[in-house]
């Protein structure tokens, strides 16, 4: 009898365990919550609003600092880490047309742990060159500007709740190829509870710069079929 109670104790234990641990991260899309994570860039020169819009548009060039994020529902007492990534990374083609990840994929550009949700919730986060030196905030990969050499990728915003404050340990290698899955599940962090996207279209030249507009010849990469009446190669 004593060993049909202790086994039974320990069944239950251990059903317990599993369901306090928490689940593995789901594959992460560009995707849109509701309400939205609010990503507010200073465009570079104010032609046009700075405000992602989920999968808005921005000119690669006007977009070179670090946008504001915040989130009306953030917790207070709650630390948040936040994560721009690219998944279209190299990809033979671009938006608007679906294609399959390039070699380059998952590129990191933007993450930092341990924001208070006070924070997010007031003025919002924006990175600064203090940043290091508060303890409260952890900057594992400095804001990256978006930097293709053509036609255009998205960009996916995440923001991700924390049961705890992390003592994250440096994220080091090329940016290229960044496994984020293994971070999240090494951190706990589960899925983001919002989220936002954004699309960075290389130019040639600004069109506000009053210079020429070569537009984007992307003829020897473009997908065969792809793009005709959309972003149609240059004829230049």
């Amino acid at each position: 009898m004593n060993k049909q109670i202790s086994l039974l104790a320990s069944l239950v234990f251990a059903v317990l365990f599993v369901g306090a641990h928490p689940a593995s991260a789901s594959e992460l899309e560009y995707r849109c919550s509701k309400p939205p994570l609010e990503v507010t860039f200073a465009v570079k020169d104010r032609h046009y609003s700075g405000a992602v819009n989920c999968g808005n548009l921005f000119l690669q060039s006007d977009i070179p600092t670090a946008p504001v994020v915040r989130w009306k529902d953030a917790d207070q007492a709650k630390l948040y880490t936040l994560m721009v990534l690219d998944f279209d990374g190299n990809a033979n083609g671009s938006w608007p047309d679906p294609v399959a990840p390039g070699e380059n994929a998952t590129v990191r550009h933007w993450i930092v742990g341990n924001i208070p949700g006070a924070l997010l919730r007031g003025t919002g986060y924006v990175e600064s060159a203090s940043d290091s030196g508060i303890k409260t905030m952890s900057v594992l990969q400095p804001y990256r500007a978006p930097h293709i050499p053509m036609v255009s990728d998205r960009y996916g915003i995440y923001l991700f709740e924390q049961a705890k404050r992390i003592d994250f340990a440096a994220v080091t290698g090329p940016i290229t190829n960044f496994d984020y899955t293994t971070f999240l599940d090494t951190h706990q962090l589960g899925n983001p509870k919002a989220s936002n996207f954004f699309v960075a279209i290389y130019t040639s030249e600004s069109p506000f710069s009053g210079k020429p507009f070569h537009g984007n010849n992307v003829a020897g990469t473009w997908h065969q079929g792809y793009g005709k009446g959309k972003l149609a190669p240059s004829q230049n």
